[in-house]
Order: structure tokens, then sequence, then C-alpha cells
């Protein structure tokens, strides 16, 4: 078995040529399996490379490591409510970060394999992705490496097309910056940074629960 490899859960051809120049072992398979004694999970995303190492090397200690996903976003901010109210009873309480399932590092032992079939089991009755992955974290405790936001920002930096980042800057070199419309609630939308939708969803989905109780 290889040490270390890259399992797709669709085609990427853009990540197999790169992996294939760094001599690393990839396959496609939406099971995930842990196919190498260090395998990184990529589902739809990049990969940043120039990390890898320092992956690699917090698996010799850790079972498991995954990003933060968003700073600001809780448990509490996403699904529905029968999706929370379930991920609560495992979880105990949803005031807690969500993580970047997308780019996830696993070590072939016991925990990894562990964690691993029961973030599929807990997939597979559908909905929130993010909160399947929580409910399987806390019902495995595998000795979790959480990454900082940035593993997922360098990947997001890097997709955006050179021309496109260069049109950025000089949007807001001219005091310019392009808004998008975030809706809050059927029919009601309000405009922020592209960057900031999520937690703009966030904070509005706070105040009504609020308001509910």
């Amino acid at each position: 078995m290889a040490k270390k490899g890259i399992v797709l859960s669709v085609s990427d051809p853009a990540i197999e040529a790169r992996a294939r120049r760094a001599k690393l072992p990839t396959i496609v398979d939406p099971e995930i399996p842990l196919a190498f004694e260090k395998t990184l999970i990529v589902d739809g995303v990049g990969v940043p490379w120039d990390l890898l190492p320092a992956a690699w090397h917090f698996l010799e200690r850790w079972d498991a490591a995954v990003p933060l996903w968003r700073y600001g976003v809780t448990a509490s901010d996403v699904g529905t409510p029968s999706e929370r109210e379930r991920t609560q009873a495992v979880v105990r309480d949803l005031r807690v970060l969500l993580y970047a399932h997308e780019l996830l590092f696993l070590r072939k032992n016991e925990a990894g394999e562990a964690l691993r079939a029961a973030f599929l089991e807990e997939r597979a009755t559908g909905g929130e992705a993010r909160l399947a992955f929580l409910r399987a974290y806390y019902r495995v405790k595998p000795r979790m490496c959480v990454l900082p936001r940035s593993w997922m920002a360098k990947i997001q930096a890097r997709a955006q097309p050179a021309a496109t980042r260069a049109a950025t800057r000089g949007r807001r070199g001219k005091g310019s910056t392009r808004m998008v419309r975030v809706e809050i609630g059927p029919g009601q939308f309000v405009r922020c940074l592209p960057e900031n939708a999520e937690q703009v969803r966030a904070q509005f989905a706070r105040r009504k629960s609020r308001r509910a109780r």
C-alpha cells in the first residue's frame, strides 16, 4: 500500500495531472475509501499543494486533519430545524464552528476508518453535509487536528482566474466593489460583498431565531 495519496469523490483532470507530476497516486471513488496509509479526500475543491507536507506530518500524530469552514458561522446557522435537532442530540451544543470536509486528511487506522464510515452513514440521510460531518466527528471522537480557514482560502484564491483578480483589484482601487444580493428571508434581500454572504445570512438567521423565542 502506498504511504500517501489522494482520493477524489469525482474526477478532476487538473488535480489528477498535478498529482501525477508530484508522484502521488490518485483514485476516483465516491465511497472515499482510505486507499493509502495517509489519504487526502477531496470533494469538489482544489488542493493546497504547498501545504501537503505539513498535512502528512500532522497525520503522524493525529487521526484526521480538516480546515475550519467559516469563521462566525456555527452549526446553529445551517440546515433545517429537524437536522439541527438531530445534530444537537449528538453534539449537545450547536454553538460550534463547522468544518470544510471537502478537504479531509485521514490516517488509515481504526479511528480514521470509523470517521469515514460514520460520515458516509450520516451523509446518506440527506440534508446539510456539514452537520453530517459534525455528527460523525462527535460520534467517533478521533484525534482531529483542526486546520485554519486559510487552508481553504489558499485554494479559492488560486482558483480565481488571474484576469478576474486583476479586474477586482482595479475596481477596488477606484473605490468600487462588486456587491451581491443575499436572500435573508422569503422575498427579502440585502446587498453585501461576496465573501461576506454566508456571515450575513447567519446573522439574520440568528436574529430571526431570537425573535421566534
